[in-house]
């Protein structure tokens, strides 16, 4: 079984991603979709400030995912 690639670090989510309300994959509102599933953890800091934050996908369906048919290889976003 394919591991999920690690997401990218918090720098390179947006606000709505790194607040868990978007897909990590394809920046999708979450904020109505109860099949959200984790994502893993963006890694991050600003000095001594540890910002690590879970984030969460669309789930196996999300067309940029990473078991996407369309995606060929994990996606960069």
């Amino acid at each position: 079984m394919t591991q999920a690639p690690e997401p990218p670090p918090v720098e390179r989510l947006s606000k709505a991603q790194y607040d868990g309300w978007a897909c990590r994959w394809c920046g999708k509102s979450l904020l109505h979709d109860s099949g959200a599933v984790s994502a893993g953890i963006a890694r991050g800091n600003s000095g001594v400030h540890v910002l690590d934050v879970e984030v969460f996908a669309c789930g196996a369906a999300c067309p940029q995912g990473p078991h996407s048919p369309r995606s060929g290889k994990a996606s960069q976003a």
